[in-house]
């Protein structure tokens, strides 16, 4: 904070003298309209013709600071006080000056001077609200978190500014901005670098269509590196929208504005995408929000972006918020903000989303990772352990760079872990760019909903502890595929590995329903098969020609005959449900096996739970 206010309080103390007074008051026109070398100028006309023109002093004193003179800030702040030690204000522009450079013992000397006072020009609040950063920060510096950041070298940082990293779930892509020329001049570009086993790749433009001759500010990358949503400032003046590119093969497509209601004529920008993509966080100063800037969500909800909503006054103050990243766990949010208690500037603070939806009263996330300076961007990986700030540490390549650093454990986010795979054609090996579910069995609801690179067939999906998850795969022409997930009572940070051979419709084909559950030596349907069944009755829907045989199997435990009847049984229940739904019973049979059909050998407990299956194949 600094004082500015003069320029709405004016005057704390006049000078007798007209001309100073009228020189001022031009130096305060133009400090409004920010023409700060003219406005130091007069200032100083103004005191040489009124040494102890206390509002001059504080003027000046101001511009001082925000042009970085900061010898001749200081010595115009201990003047000040010298000048009259009865003015309250002059020990509020110390504190705020000795809190904004990080001198906190000074400023909470300063501070509590001033709020001895009585109120002055409403400034008691403005004190009171400095007094409560400055004790913050005075603590933090006594009670330092563990920080040891590492630069990511010069494969990723360069002699100009490189700033805003994201990374893919698997930690594989890191995407970034680099700004070639100086901050107020230079343009904004992405760039990209892969990880290798030395660290990471040399960085390379992400290139056209995405980069352009205007500025792409900051980005967001999906967790599965098949979408960028990001920052772009060009179509209109003092506007700023988001935008949306999609890798095809491999290659951006041509981006696609989001429009409204999500940008508007305002500044939106700084966006994070979830998990899931279904949700995109981003900063604007769109009416209806809390102060200058405030963070916002927006859902993508039946084809479409839904109006954003604000997140409340627990994440937005009077002050800034910026820069939000949603941690893949979907409830931890990390932003910056001038508004809650902090360093001095922008901090890094974090909020979790309670059950009912509520954030929590952000925590600033500790010194010295935030400084007296404004730090501007954070992400962190999907194990939650490691995380990336951009910052201007003395030995950098050359303005902001990006380092890596372990965050302590009571600011990480819950740990998330992957499934990465590659879609297939079964015979002929081809690279296939499928539909892929996963749906989350206890809720029935479908967590994610993407399709796999239709060059290389890859895909990637994030996936939270705790849950158990079906994953269908399926492509027109081809019998779907299915997988389960059982994570119940465990974080998965161990990442998955799939490779999805999809088999075309044929006679003879077989798949294995392998979200299909019973209890142990039972054969009534447990709730969590409902979402396999249903992709069953689609994929008979879809495809009204097929004719099927439901089978049975179990494992060679136990007398055959009980086997051959459970295994029946629970084959006429899959039978029993498709006819419930619909599907012609002429279209359908089913059999028991037993263990007359085992997938593999039945010596070990992993095998036999692979032989206790129930599966379909293609009858006609």
């Amino acid at each position: 904070m600094n004082l500015s206010v003069l320029a709405q309080d004016k005057p704390f103390t006049s000078t007798q003298n007209k001309k100073a007074d009228k020189i001022f008051n031009q130096a305060l026109q133009n400090f409004t309209l920010q023409n700060y070398g003219e406005a130091i100028s007069l200032c100083k006309k103004a005191l040489e013709i009124d040494v102890n023109y206390i509002d001059a002093h504080m003027l000046l004193a101001d511009l001082y600071e925000k042009n970085e003179q900061e010898e001749k800030a200081q010595e115009l702040y201990n003047k000040l006080v010298t000048i009259n030690p009865n003015f309250p204000l002059s020990y509020l522009g110390m504190a705020s000056y000795m809190y904004a450079n990080g001198k906190y013992d000074s400023a909470q000397i300063n501070i509590k001077k001033f709020i001895q006072f009585p109120d002055w020009f409403a400034r008691k609040p403005v004190g009171l609200k400095l007094e409560k950063n400055i004790d913050f920060a005075a603590n933090a510096i006594k009670n330092p978190v563990p920080y040891n950041p590492i630069s990511l070298g010069s494969n990723v940082n360069s002699i100009y500014d490189d700033y805003f990293p994201v990374l893919t779930a698997d930690g594989q892509t890191l995407l970034f901005t680099r700004n070639i020329g100086d901050r107020r001049t230079g343009n904004e570009d992405f760039y990209i670098s892969k990880k290798d086993g030395k660290g990471y790749s040399k960085a390379k433009s992400i290139g056209t269509p995405i980069n352009s001759d205007k500025n792409e500010g900051t980005a967001s990358i999906s967790a599965d590196g098949q979408y960028i949503f990001y920052t772009y400032c060009g179509e209109v003046e003092n506007s700023c929208d988001i935008l949306l590119s999609v890798l095809d093969g491999d290659q951006w497509s041509e981006p696609k504005n989001l429009g409204s209601p999500v940008n508007t004529r305002r500044w939106e920008t700084q966006p994070s995408v979830s998990f899931n993509g279904k949700s995109v966080y981003f900063a604007s100063d769109r009416p209806g929000g809390f102060g200058g800037s405030d963070i916002w969500m927006t859902s993508y909800n039946n084809g479409r972006w839904a109006p954003p909503v604000n997140l409340g006054p627990e994440i937005n103050t009077e002050g800034e918020e910026q820069y939000p990243f949603i941690a893949l766990d979907d409830k931890t949010l990390f932003f910056v903000s001038s508004g809650h208690p902090g360093m001095g500037g922008l901090d890094i603070f974090s909020s979790k989303r309670t059950a009912n939806g509520r954030w929590q009263t952000p925590v600033n996330i500790g010194y010295p990772i935030n400084t007296n300076e404004d730090e501007q961007s954070f992400c962190i990986t999907s194990d939650g352990i490691n995380a990336f700030i951009s910052s201007t540490k003395k030995g950098g390549f050359g303005g902001l760079d990006i380092y890596q650093f372990e965050l302590y454990k009571q600011a990480r986010p819950d740990q998330t872990g992957y499934v990465k795979g590659v879609v297939y054609d079964a015979l002929s090996k081809k690279k296939l760019a499928a539909k892929l579910e996963l749906i989350d069995l206890a809720t029935k609801k479908t967590v994610i909903e993407s399709r796999s690179n239709k060059t290389t067939g890859d895909f990637l999906l994030s996936l939270q502890g705790n849950k158990n998850y079906a994953l269908n795969v399926s492509l027109a022409g081809y019998m779907f595929y299915s997988e389960n997930f059982s994570l119940k009572e465990q974080n998965n940070t161990n990442p998955l590995f799939l490779d999805v051979p999809l088999i075309p419709i044929s006679a003879g084909a077989k798949v294995v329903l392998k979200n299909i559950f019973f209890e142990t030596g039972k054969f009534d349907l447990k709730p969590e098969s409902v979402t396999e069944l249903d992709k069953l009755v689609q994929f008979l829907q879809v495809n009204p020609k097929l004719k099927i045989e439901i089978g049975g199997h179990t494992d060679n435990q136990g007398k055959k005959q009980d086997n051959l009847i459970l295994s029946n049984n629970r084959a006429k229940a899959v039978y029993d449900y498709l006819i419930a739904n619909k599907i012609e019973m002429t279209r359908l049979s089913f059999k028991g096996y037993a263990d007359n059909q085992p997938l593999v050998d039945n010596s070990a407990e992993a095998n036999r739970s692979k032989n206790r299956r129930t599966e379909f194949k293609i009858i006609q």
